[in-house]
């Protein structure tokens, strides 16, 4: 079954969530957090030097990122398609990232 995930959107986390619930929570967390941000995993996460390049160059390099990050550390979902939904009043990139489970 496929899902998309608008990263805009903010989640409220469930603790108590499983099956197809706490796949997509875990592939949101995955596509939210920065590399470094995390402590005993500084690897884990989008590189945030992504975005200081020019906005097609970002929006490319993001798309790898979240193809390599999801298929690494939460392999139960697969990557169908990422698309580049604009940029919020703040400057942050928007995307919405289909999987399917």
């Amino acid at each position: 079954m496929q899902y998309t995930i608008n990263t805009s959107r903010p989640l409220q986390l469930n603790f108590g969530a499983k099956g197809n619930e706490r796949i997509l929570q875990n592939v949101y967390n995955l596509i939210n957090t920065f590399r470094y941000e995390v402590a005993y995993n500084r690897t884990l996460g989008i590189d945030p030097a992504i975005f200081d390049k020019p906005l097609d160059t970002a929006i490319a390099l993001y798309t790898a990122e979240v193809f390599r990050i999801v298929s690494d550390y939460e392999p139960r979902a697969e990557v169908r398609s990422v698309n580049f939904t604009g940029i919020d009043t703040d400057g942050n990139m928007e995307f919405e990232v289909v999987v399917e489970i």
